[in-house]
């Protein structure tokens, strides 16, 4: 990857990370990269990070 490409990169991971974002946004985000269900439930192989997320509510 050459140097340009890289700054570019940052600069939109940096513009990404300061964007806000919605509960619902992030929720259908999940959803459509099948890593929740309709439920808001982690998926089957990912369910062990229910334990992970259970205290964060």
């Amino acid at each position: 990857m050459e140097e340009k490409q890289i700054k570019l990169l940052k600069a939109l991971a940096k513009k990404i990370q300061s964007e806000k974002k919605e509960r619902t946004m992030v929720v259908a985000s999940l959803q459509s990269a099948k890593i929740l269900t309709k439920g808001e439930n982690f998926t089957g192989h990912l369910k062990n990070l229910d334990k992970v997320f259970a205290g964060a509510e």
